[in-house]
């Protein structure tokens, strides 16, 4: 049983296309859906999860940040009318979520009353982000109960995911559990030399546009938008830019707003080099130290160049450092990220040398079969360990799902 607000969806972002590879293209778990954002049209069970009737009070008067908020601190006391008839029914033997401030703690209640294990999933800190609508930001003084509770779900759950090194290290000394990097699609097209299109090479970004991110390739527009060698097309869900910045790019066919996944991917497999971005802003700190993006394990099944533009603290950073599959531009000015792109023209580093380390990061670590094998064995884990306990005298009293404040 899936409780979350992340389900199996191919044109939802990352988050719900890696579970997509997971539970949809393998056929190794039956599975059910909660949420409060279920598919129009599934292949799954679902059931609707409904804001709590309390929060449509404030809604009515369109404190929609308040109602929001409200629904996160009411998560860890209240369960949505219906969903425990709708589990109970459905008898999962495992429950997942990826863990948000609304569903994870719901499921956390719904797995401690019918004694069911519970698997999360750490793929981003919520309420250390600054990419969430106004509407979806916890208040400040919300903020701590909310880090304190990813801590205690972390101590409690049966199962842990975390989607990168970094978000492990956030637990410090109580940190358990597995990596579970996003998972990538099959691959594209053989990973021989790189040869580039044409005259003009394409630099191809595809992902956030909103806030310090829209601040970043807006400013790579601009500076690339003059250049002799290079042209920059952008993919996004949506931004926040000026209008007459989307009208003028949009125009010159720079800003190509959204297309569905299977059409990105085909323009994806034509650039010239595909740009990965993190934001440099020091409030985004912890969340750049802590989440990956979805899109640089695609990038790897596509053999085609990558260009990482993000600050050295950074999970994106660490994967070019390590992997030397991309070149890293670790400074926020985006000048640097057009010197880059220059030099690599001129063969420095060399794309064969890219090539070779994408193809090895690819084919270890970041390979889908390796990364989906790590959420099987976790989940068949935490079934066999529950199954044992059955047997014996019964199971420790399950610890509160709040501890001390950290």
């Amino acid at each position: 049983m899936i409780i979350s607000a992340v389900i199996p969806a191919v044109d939802r972002g990352g988050g719900c296309l890696a579970l997509h590879r997971h539970f949809i293209e393998r056929d190794d778990f039956d599975f059910a859906v909660a949420s409060m954002y279920p598919l129009g049209e599934a292949e799954f069970s679902q059931f609707p999860i409904q804001r709590f009737s309390i929060s449509a009070f404030f809604r009515f008067f369109q404190c929609f940040r308040l109602a929001e908020n409200v629904n996160y601190f009411l998560a860890e006391a209240l369960l949505p009318r219906g969903l425990l008839t709708f589990v109970r029914e459905w008898a999962p033997t495992v429950i997942f979520s990826v863990v948000d401030d609304f569903h994870t703690p719901i499921a956390m209640r719904i797995a401690r009353r019918l004694n069911i294990p519970l698997v999360v999933n750490f793929q981003d800190l919520f309420a250390c982000s600054r990419f969430l609508a106004d509407w979806r930001r916890p208040y400040n003084w919300l903020t701590p109960r909310l880090l304190s509770r990813y801590r205690n779900t972390q101590s409690v759950a049966e199962g842990v995911l975390h989607t990168s090194l970094g978000m492990k290290r956030w637990f410090g000394a109580q940190a358990r559990g597995e990596i579970l990097y996003p998972i990538g699609g099959e691959g594209g097209r053989s990973r021989g030399p790189h040869v580039f299109s044409g005259a003009r090479r394409r630099l191809v970004y595809a992902g956030n546009c909103y806030g310090p991110y829209g601040e970043m390739i807006l400013q790579l527009a601009e500076r690339l938008e003059n250049h002799p060698g290079w042209d920059l097309e952008v993919y996004a869900m949506g931004n926040d830019w000026p209008e007459e910045s989307v009208a003028h790019f949009a125009g010159k066919g720079t800003y190509r707003g959204y297309l569905p996944f299977l059409e990105l991917r085909l323009r994806l497999e034509n650039a010239d080099v595909l740009l990965a971005a993190m934001s440099f802003h020091s409030g985004d700190r912890t969340f750049m130290e802590t989440s990956f993006t979805t899109k640089i394990i695609d990038y790897l099944s596509l053999a085609r160049p990558i260009v990482v533009w993000a600050p050295a603290y950074s999970t994106a950073a660490h994967f070019a450092v390590t992997t030397r599959a991309a070149i890293l531009v670790g400074e926020s000015d985006a000048g640097k990220v057009v010197e880059s792109l220059e030099q690599f023209a001129l063969g420095s580093p060399s794309s064969h040398e890219l090539m070779v380390a994408a193809s090895d990061a690819a084919e270890g670590v970041f390979h889908m079969n390796h990364i989906h094998k790590i959420l099987k064995t976790t989940i068949q884990s935490v079934i066999g360990t529950m199954n044992t306990e059955d047997e014996g005298p019964g199971p420790d009293p399950v610890p509160p799902l709040f501890g001390p404040r950290t």
